[in-house]
């Protein structure tokens, strides 16, 4: 990004959020690495490391599993003063610990590496909000987060086909990038924590009990689902669009591997490069966008746009030319790149919104630990179904799944907008569904 267009965007922040964005941008930058591992990780489990298909499975719940304990790292991020040291944990638990990828042999090892990454790394969204909740006016938060992604997503686009190429002629090579994405990713982490958040007076780096850590954000958790209804509803509509989102996840590779015998540079050209063209593009104006829409409509628009991601692959699985259907699964990743602009968001900063004038590190970990749950139920389910029915009832139930959220989302929307208006009487019906 030229400095005359960092300085157009900057122009109307505030000192602290212009230093602030610039090392959000620097760090995002740097992050590029772990974007484009997590795009790859699978393809790199099933040709590299010939896993088995229930080993896949696993490989695509670590990351979703590991969230579920962000309601712990939400209480301890909301009782702390100093988060810098958060980011620290991060770099070197989470990230450094790539470098030990130069030693592995096996899908089990992979496994159990990838598991202490992402473990730690649930940590990293909370604190990452709490610099937007506390540092950026609530105006520009999802505009200064997607030109923060953009920049992440370029490097990635990058990296990401070199890595496809350099795997097509070794593949021992992905040791290297596991190496060098944790050099990456670990001075991504370092340079947060040299943000100064502006905390408020009610962190005061008090010591928490053991039954205050483990208890008291389990009880938090429900209290906040039943206290805040609207937040409740967003969580049973971002859970539905992941069940139908992350069901696809164990089973994309072996599609793109054994059915359509895909090398290293095309599934990373579909998976890495064109699934982040919207990302990379489209980040900045879904920033905006989200600023100005209301978050259930908002997130209807992405939903919608995301469950012709699965259709596509449901059309490929159809043709029986494999030019066709390796052209449809491009397209399919074109689909998933702009709707994940959308989706990014909602995911990082939708939790900001409810929050309010509360601490936006308890709601973003309730979310994620949320996302942790569906995300052990969903890949087992997607597995199960390819066993028992085929692969394309796999995306058929997806496609479904995301249109269903779209629906529940903009249905809950209109419904909020007739009762501010006053136009809807509780106990009512509306589109043909009691409020």
């Amino acid at each position: 990004m030229t400095p005359i267009i960092l300085q157009g965007i900057t122009m109307n922040l505030n000192q602290t959020e212009k230093k602030t964005f610039i090392i959000l941008m620097i760090s995002t930058f740097l992050a590029g690495l772990v974007t484009c591992l997590s795009s790859i990780q699978d393809i790199i489990a099933k040709k590299a490391l010939h896993s088995l298909d229930w080993q896949l499975t696993l490989l695509t719940m670590i990351w979703p599993v590991s969230n579920f304990f962000s309601i712990w790292w939400g209480k301890i991020l909301e009782n702390a003063k100093n988060k810098a040291k958060y980011f620290v944990i991060v770099a070197f638990l989470g990230r450094l610990i790539l470098v030990f990828g130069l030693w592995v042999n096996n899908m089990t090892e992979f496994l159990l590496l990838l598991t202490l990454v992402y473990f730690f790394s649930s940590l990293l969204i909370p604190a990452t909000n709490s610099i937007y909740q506390n540092n950026i006016e609530k105006q520009n938060r999802g505009k200064l987060f997607g030109y923060s992604v953009s920049t992440g997503t370029f490097l990635s686009m990058i990296i990401t086909f070199i890595a496809g190429k350099l795997l097509d002629t070794n593949e021992d090579m992905f040791r290297w990038i596991l190496f060098f994405t944790g050099i990456s990713g670990c001075l991504s982490s370092l340079i947060l924590s040299f943000v100064k958040i502006n905390s408020s007076d009610r962190h005061t780096d008090t010591k928490i009990s053991l039954k205050e850590l483990f208890i008291s954000p389990v009880s938090r958790t429900f209290q906040l689902l039943k206290s805040n209804k609207d937040f409740a509803q967003f969580e049973r509509n971002f859970s539905l669009y992941g069940l139908g989102f992350l069901m696809v996840i164990p089973i994309i590779p072996i599609y793109l591997v054994e059915h359509l015998n895909m090398n290293y540079t095309s599934t990373f050209i579909a998976k890495g490069i064109l699934a982040q063209v919207g990302v990379l593009l489209l980040s900045p104006f879904f920033g905006k966008l989200h600023d100005r829409k209301n978050i259930f409509h908002f997130g209807s628009i992405v939903f919608a746009i995301l469950s012709l991601y699965p259709l596509g692959f449901i059309l490929s699985i159809l043709f029986h030319s494999p030019l066709i259907s390796v052209i449809l699964v491009f397209a399919s990743y074109l689909i998933y790149g702009i709707a994940m602009a959308g989706v990014n968001i909602t995911w990082t900063m939708g939790s900001i919104t409810f929050a309010g004038k509360e601490d936006s590190a308890m709601y973003q970990s309730v979310h994620i630990s949320i996302t942790g749950i569906r995300g052990l139920i969903a890949p087992l389910f997607g597995f199960l179904v390819y066993k028992s029915m085929g692969i394309i009832s796999v995306f058929i139930i997806s496609f479904l799944c995301e249109l269903i959220a779209s629906f529940t989302s903009y249905r809950y929307y209109k419904i909020k907008e007739y009762e501010e208006s006053g136009l809807i009487i509780e106990g009512k019906r509306f589109w043909g569904f009691w409020n």
